[in-house]
């Protein structure tokens, strides 16, 4: 299996934008996880994107709706990334960048409303997404938000590569420790 992944790690090092769609279930914070290890190894752009169902019978108005996932997506950025390291490049309410500096990762904050399926679709081909992330559980219709069985209909019809995270938080990075076994062989084969 490492090989595998390091095999595919090689294959995609010229990745420029990762597109990591999460509704506010547990499993975003894996979701995120694997993305943040992901932007961080390969240095490329990271697109975080909440997709909201434009149900007319919702407890909150639009414009609370978003700020709430603005501040959702902030929590998950300050969890994925040390706080110190995150600067503001833009702080327009309705697409937040910051910078992740000591590995030069833009990342920003991306609220939608529509069809989840459609609209992760649709962003992934207007970002020319290298890479879909999404969760295979979320709060569904019933949460109002996205994913839950959404994720098996976009690995369908997204015409970009996509990666279905399993819920459940990681206490240690698999990604490192293989980019870590990767250098130690390659430094083995040089002597």
């Amino acid at each position: 299996m490492t090989g595998i992944i390091l095999g595919w790690l090689e294959m995609n090092a010229g990745m420029r934008t990762i597109l990591a769609a999460v509704d506010q279930s547990r499993n975003a914070q894996a979701v995120i996880g694997r993305a943040a290890e992901l932007a961080s190894l390969l240095r490329t752009e990271l697109v975080i994107l909440t997709v909201l169902d434009p149900d007319p019978m919702r407890k909150f108005s639009i414009d609370e709706e978003r700020n709430r996932i603005a501040s959702f997506h902030r929590e998950l950025l300050f969890k994925h990334f040390p706080k110190n390291g995150i600067s503001v490049e833009s702080n327009n309410p309705s697409e937040p960048v910051y910078r992740y500096n000591p590995a030069g990762i833009r990342i920003r904050l991306q609220t939608l409303s529509g069809n989840p399926v459609d609209s992760i679709c649709g962003c992934a081909e207007q970002l020319k997404a290298d890479l879909v992330i999404v969760g295979n559980r979320g709060l569904g219709g019933v949460g109002g938000l996205v994913l839950g069985s959404v994720s098996e209909r976009v690995v369908h019809k997204c015409s970009r590569s996509v990666m279905v995270v399993k819920g459940g938080e990681s206490h240690s990075s698999d990604w490192e420790s293989i980019v870590a076994s990767q250098q130690a062989q390659l430094n083995l084969g040089a002597r």
